[in-house]
């Protein structure tokens, strides 16, 4: 079964409808790529409607699949948390986002990440006062970090080979 399939059918049952028959309304699918609790328990009534009575489904099954869900909710949760720790560990750093300006062009932008905004939905940082997303970062740059000088004066002798003449 898919997954709109299910969501229609949730929707239908909600209110009532037939919505795959009357076409009067669309199936709700869930926004983001998240799934929540209730997108679970739409599922779980769905397998319990649609289930063959002759052979009916194991209870063993159900809480097996109520356990991975969970685990797999909590792994998303873990990964926002992380995501939004990375950000705020960028505060006060010196950074490299990428961007495409209004044109369409590719810009890079060095700068010091100002603050992090986690209350749009998604985290942006903040780039020489202008947001961007937390994923258009591309570099973390040590602002202290010292770079070997290279010997570019062409004193040495050689053939190219690697052995040095005299």
């Amino acid at each position: 079964m898919i997954t709109n399939q299910i969501n229609s059918y949730a929707l239908a049952s909600a209110s009532g409808k037939n919505s795959a028959s009357d076409g009067s309304s669309a199936p709700k699918v869930s926004t983001g790529s998240s799934l929540g609790m209730v997108d679970f328990m739409q599922l779980l009534a769905a397998q319990f409607t649609n289930q063959d009575p002759m052979n009916p489904t194991d209870n063993t099954e159900y809480i097996a699949q109520l356990a991975q869900f969970s685990s797999l909710q909590a792994m998303q949760d873990l990964s926002q948390i992380t995501y939004a720790q990375y950000g705020a560990s960028l505060v006060g750093k010196k950074v490299v986002v990428a961007s495409y300006d209004s044109s369409g062009k590719y810009t890079e932008v060095t700068g010091v990440v100002d603050s992090i905004n986690f209350a749009s939905g998604s985290n942006t940082i903040v780039v020489n006062g202008k947001a961007y997303n937390l994923s258009s970062v591309m570099e973390v740059v040590n602002p202290n970090a010292v770079t070997p000088p290279t010997d570019t004066s062409g004193t040495g002798s050689g053939t190219g080979d690697g052995k040095t003449t005299a």
